[in-house]
């Protein structure tokens, strides 16, 4: 199995389809080298409700929702730059002298 590597959304779409031809999450993820758990826990996380018919709904794993979910996850859980006082009137002192961007980087004075 592979260990600490994320799902792909070609996984997820595979994960989708054996799902509903009805392969079991053991099955699914000894076919994609993954651990069970991480099956169980990806059919879980993308679950939607769907209509079958008028009254009937049920749930079923989408690909393209656990991919959505994963990248809402991911962006949110990036260490966040905090800017300090100084930086900041750095970098405004540097754009105010019409440095670019580029250049203020380089500048190396900024963190």
């Amino acid at each position: 199995t592979t260990k600490g590597k994320h799902l792909t959304i070609n996984d997820r779409r595979y994960i989708e389809r054996w799902n509903k031809e009805g392969k079991s999450n053991r099955e699914i993820a000894r076919l994609l080298g993954r651990a069970p758990q991480t099956i169980n826990n990806e059919i879980k996380r993308g679950q939607v409700l769907q209509q079958v018919r008028k009254g009937l709904f049920k749930y079923v794993y989408s690909a393209d929702v656990a991919q959505a979910n994963y990248e809402k996850n991911r962006k949110r859980s990036v260490k966040k730059l905090i800017l300090t006082k100084k930086m900041k009137d750095k970098i405004l002192h540097y754009h105010h002298e019409n440095y670019s961007p580029e250049m203020m980087v380089k500048a190396k004075n900024i963190e």
